[in-house]
């Protein structure tokens, strides 16, 4: 059974619709945490530029990660060619996953107060989609290498699935190269796992990555990425939406992640009071504290 099916629920009447929480599995909360560490060690300069290293979070914010079998099979930064991109492919021998991670961008604030509004055409995802340019300039430096590497990967790992997961920014490129990976049939089955993602693209590309299926789109309480780039401006979310609603720096329990499916919904993170930044650091943890 898909998770989203054990998971919160909105309830929709013909007054204002209304949250109306269960609690979730505790494996789904356990996954929803992994992959969040595995965008924690993104962060990581431990793991830029070494590959064939295990995995390891200086800040001490990924243990799930640290305890299990991993080796990187490619690592990459290179901001003299593509700015702020950063990530990793890994195999997680221990769970049988590829994992794709990218680096979240290093300084938040900047990139809230100078959010760019254009848009480039996306055609080679669907008819119709268009991407926020500075997301589809950086996954187009990365792609043509990435793309290979996860082939190779796939190759010499049969019967492994692929996760692709980032926190921020790393979480719209981990959007669309899990689009991209879906269309190819890359490899089996391609979950994504992305935290606080901003807005990536049109309601074409929205509908059409919302379609594929196995998104997890989480969000925190009022972090304001998840409502940039304004949708006035043609930007549209995933759905469904797991909404985190538990405050910065508390644990979160089953009963604290509201599932939310339908798109562009005005509550969970959209319906949160007085958005703010530091929401956006915390997920499942301090997600970016290796930064």
């Amino acid at each position: 059974m898909h998770p989203k099916h054990l998971l919160p629920f909105i309830t929709l009447g013909l007054s204002a619709p209304t949250l109306s929480p269960r609690d979730i599995p505790p494996s789904f909360l356990q996954t929803l945490t992994l992959y969040a560490q595995y965008s924690a060690a993104a962060y990581c300069p431990d793991n830029s530029n070494s590959p064939g290293t295990k995995l390891t979070c200086s800040a001490g914010n990924c243990p799930l990660v640290e305890n299990a079998d991993t080796n990187t099979l490619s690592e990459f930064e290179d901001p003299d060619r593509t700015g702020d991109v950063a990530g990793y492919l890994a195999v997680d021998k221990s769970n049988k996953k590829l994992i794709l991670a990218f680096r979240g961008t290093r300084s938040i604030e900047t990139w809230v107060a100078n959010v760019q509004m254009g848009k480039e055409d996306a055609g080679e995802i669907c008819a119709g989609c268009e991407v926020h340019s500075g997301f589809w300039k950086s996954w187009s430096a990365i792609s043509e290498a990435t793309l290979d590497a996860v082939r190779k990967a796939v190759e010499a790992h049969p019967g492994y699935g692929i996760v692709v997961t980032g926190h921020s920014f790393g979480g719209a490129l981990a959007t669309i190269a899990a689009a991209v990976l879906r269309n190819l049939k890359i490899g089996g089955s391609v979950d994504m796992y992305d935290y606080g993602a901003p807005r990536i693209g049109n309601s074409e590309f929205a509908e059409y990555v919302s379609a594929q299926g196995a998104n997890y789109r989480v969000t925190h309480a009022n972090d304001i990425v998840p409502r940039l780039p304004p949708k006035m401006f043609g930007f549209h979310q995933l759905s469904p939406e797991y909404w985190v609603h538990a405050g910065n720096g508390e644990a979160v329990g089953t009963g604290d992640v509201v599932m939310i499916d339908e798109a562009d919904s005005k509550m969970g993170n959209r319906g949160a009071d007085m958005p703010g930044v530091e929401a956006h650091k915390w997920y499942l943890g301090k997600i970016d504290a290796c930064r």
